[in-house]
Protein backbone atom coordinates (compact mmCIF):
# COMPACT_ATOMS: atom_id res chain seq x y z
CA UNK A 1 0.00 0.00 0.00
CA UNK A 2 3.15 2.51 1.14
CA UNK A 3 4.85 1.78 -2.46
CA UNK A 4 1.22 2.32 -4.38
CA UNK A 5 0.94 5.46 -2.86
CA UNK A 6 4.41 6.60 -3.17
CA UNK A 7 3.94 5.50 -6.92
CA UNK A 8 0.76 7.38 -7.57
CA UNK A 9 1.51 10.55 -5.15
CA UNK A 10 4.80 10.79 -7.22
CA UNK A 11 2.94 10.72 -10.31
CA UNK A 12 0.21 13.42 -9.52
CA UNK A 13 3.09 15.49 -7.76
CA UNK A 14 4.90 15.27 -11.68
CA UNK A 15 2.21 15.84 -13.49
CA UNK A 16 1.06 18.98 -11.70
CA UNK A 17 4.57 20.55 -11.89
CA UNK A 18 4.65 19.85 -15.33
CA UNK A 19 1.03 21.29 -15.95
CA UNK A 20 1.99 24.30 -13.94
CA UNK A 21 5.39 24.53 -16.16
CA UNK A 22 3.63 23.97 -19.52
CA UNK A 23 1.09 26.98 -18.60
CA UNK A 24 3.58 29.38 -17.90
CA UNK A 25 5.62 28.79 -20.97
CA UNK A 26 2.31 29.24 -22.89
CA UNK A 27 1.71 32.39 -21.12
CA UNK A 28 5.25 33.62 -21.69
CA UNK A 29 4.95 32.49 -25.03
CA UNK A 30 1.66 33.97 -26.34
CA UNK A 31 1.89 36.79 -24.29
CA UNK A 32 -1.45 35.85 -22.87
CA UNK A 33 -2.05 37.55 -19.27
CA UNK A 34 -3.46 35.44 -16.38
CA UNK A 35 -7.03 36.85 -16.54
CA UNK A 36 -7.49 34.86 -19.62
CA UNK A 37 -10.51 33.05 -18.47
CA UNK A 38 -11.97 35.80 -16.12
CA UNK A 39 -11.58 37.90 -19.24
CA UNK A 40 -14.11 35.38 -21.42
CA UNK A 41 -16.56 35.16 -18.70
CA UNK A 42 -17.13 38.69 -18.61
CA UNK A 43 -17.32 38.48 -22.46
CA UNK A 44 -19.68 35.97 -22.07
CA UNK A 45 -21.49 37.51 -19.09
CA UNK A 46 -21.95 41.18 -20.71
CA UNK A 47 -23.32 38.81 -24.79
CA UNK A 48 -26.31 37.56 -22.35
CA UNK A 49 -26.35 41.12 -20.47
CA UNK A 50 -26.57 39.42 -17.25
CA UNK A 51 -29.41 36.76 -18.16
CA UNK A 52 -27.25 34.27 -15.97
CA UNK A 53 -30.89 31.91 -16.03
CA UNK A 54 -29.99 31.67 -19.69
CA UNK A 55 -26.37 30.58 -19.09
CA UNK A 56 -27.57 28.49 -16.34
CA UNK A 57 -29.81 26.75 -18.82
CA UNK A 58 -27.64 26.02 -22.15
CA UNK A 59 -24.65 25.26 -19.70
CA UNK A 60 -26.50 22.21 -17.40
CA UNK A 61 -28.97 20.69 -20.42
CA UNK A 62 -28.24 21.59 -23.34
CA UNK A 63 -24.13 21.57 -23.97
CA UNK A 64 -24.10 18.33 -21.98
CA UNK A 65 -27.29 16.73 -23.70
CA UNK A 66 -25.83 17.88 -27.35
CA UNK A 67 -22.62 15.83 -26.02
CA UNK A 68 -24.56 13.00 -25.14
CA UNK A 69 -26.50 12.78 -27.78
CA UNK A 70 -23.98 13.67 -30.27
CA UNK A 71 -21.35 10.53 -28.80
CA UNK A 72 -24.17 8.33 -28.06
CA UNK A 73 -25.62 8.77 -31.86
CA UNK A 74 -22.37 7.92 -33.29
CA UNK A 75 -22.27 4.69 -31.85
CA UNK A 76 -25.96 3.63 -32.58
CA UNK A 77 -24.72 4.56 -35.95
CA UNK A 78 -21.81 1.98 -35.32
CA UNK A 79 -24.05 -0.47 -34.33
CA UNK A 80 -26.40 -0.46 -37.05
CA UNK A 81 -24.17 0.07 -40.13
CA UNK A 82 -20.46 -1.63 -38.51
CA UNK A 83 -18.79 1.16 -39.87
CA UNK A 84 -16.58 2.97 -38.73
CA UNK A 85 -14.79 -0.01 -38.50
CA UNK A 86 -12.09 1.42 -36.59
CA UNK A 87 -14.71 2.06 -33.41
CA UNK A 88 -15.97 -1.70 -33.14
CA UNK A 89 -12.64 -3.33 -33.57
CA UNK A 90 -11.55 -4.05 -30.25
CA UNK A 91 -15.19 -5.07 -28.45
CA UNK A 92 -14.93 -7.11 -26.12
CA UNK A 93 -17.73 -9.18 -26.24
CA UNK A 94 -17.05 -12.16 -28.62
CA UNK A 95 -18.89 -12.68 -31.88
CA UNK A 96 -20.71 -9.15 -31.44
CA UNK A 97 -18.89 -7.17 -33.91
CA UNK A 98 -21.50 -7.76 -36.23
CA UNK A 99 -24.14 -5.18 -37.09
CA UNK A 100 -27.36 -5.14 -35.13
CA UNK A 101 -30.06 -7.06 -36.21
CA UNK A 102 -32.88 -4.48 -38.15
CA UNK A 103 -35.97 -6.68 -37.09
CA UNK A 104 -37.06 -7.24 -33.31
CA UNK A 105 -36.01 -10.05 -31.85
CA UNK A 106 -40.01 -11.64 -31.16
CA UNK A 107 -40.34 -10.65 -34.84
CA UNK A 108 -38.14 -12.71 -36.15
CA UNK A 109 -38.86 -15.74 -34.08
CA UNK A 110 -42.62 -15.34 -35.55
CA UNK A 111 -40.88 -15.23 -38.80
CA UNK A 112 -38.68 -18.26 -38.54
CA UNK A 113 -41.98 -20.62 -37.37
CA UNK A 114 -43.46 -19.86 -40.95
Amino acid sequence: MRKTAFILGSGLLLFVAFWNSVTWHLQRFWGASGYFWQAQWERLLSTYEGKEWVLYIIGTTQVPGLCFWSFNGLLLVVDTTGKPNFISRYRIQVGKNEPASQTWPHLEKEINKE
